[in-house]
């Protein structure tokens, strides 16, 4: 069965993907989030299949990161037994769980990278033509986004 979406919904949920895909994320993430979002009623992977023209793989995995964010979650069975899925509406605490799982650890990776970085002789930061100053100037910039991180995670 061919996609019936109205073309200002499907225009916009290719923006949404876009938008989430430039954040790390897949653009086929924001393109279900925005059609379980707008929903009247819960959907299954079919609908999704439907909604989306896709494969059913690519939903099945999507759907799974998905959970895994709790950007969306399952509302129960349909008559089918198929599981159906709904939006989290609590755009707040989904953006909150995204920074702690994802962008939390990214930033414990950088600093651990970098702590093995100021390590290093100086001799080798000559060898390789490496500004040293530049060093104290990263380290601030790290911490910054750490400070950055954690404020907005407090006022989410």
């Amino acid at each position: 069965m061919k996609n019936k979406n109205l073309p200002e919904i499907e225009y916009l949920a290719e923006l949404v993907g876009e938008f989430i895909e430039y954040w790390g994320f897949k653009k086929i993430h924001g393109r279900i989030w925005l059609h379980l979002y707008l929903g009247q009623i819960p959907l299954d992977a079919s609908d999704l299949m439907t909604k989306l023209s896709v494969s059913k793989a690519l939903i099945s995995i999507s759907i799974k990161d998905l959970l895994d964010y709790e950007v969306v979650i399952e509302k129960g069975l349909s008559e089918t037994g198929t599981r159906l899925y709904v939006a989290n509406p609590d755009l707040q605490s989904v953006i909150t769980k995204v920074l702690r799982q994802r962008e939390k650890i990214m930033m414990g990776k950088i600093q651990a990278a970098f702590s093995q970085l100021k390590k290093m002789p100086k001799q080798d930061f000559t060898n390789h033509k490496i500004e040293v100053g530049r060093i104290k100037d990263l380290e601030r910039f790290i911490k910054t986004g750490e400070k950055g991180l954690d404020t907005l995670m407090a006022i989410l």
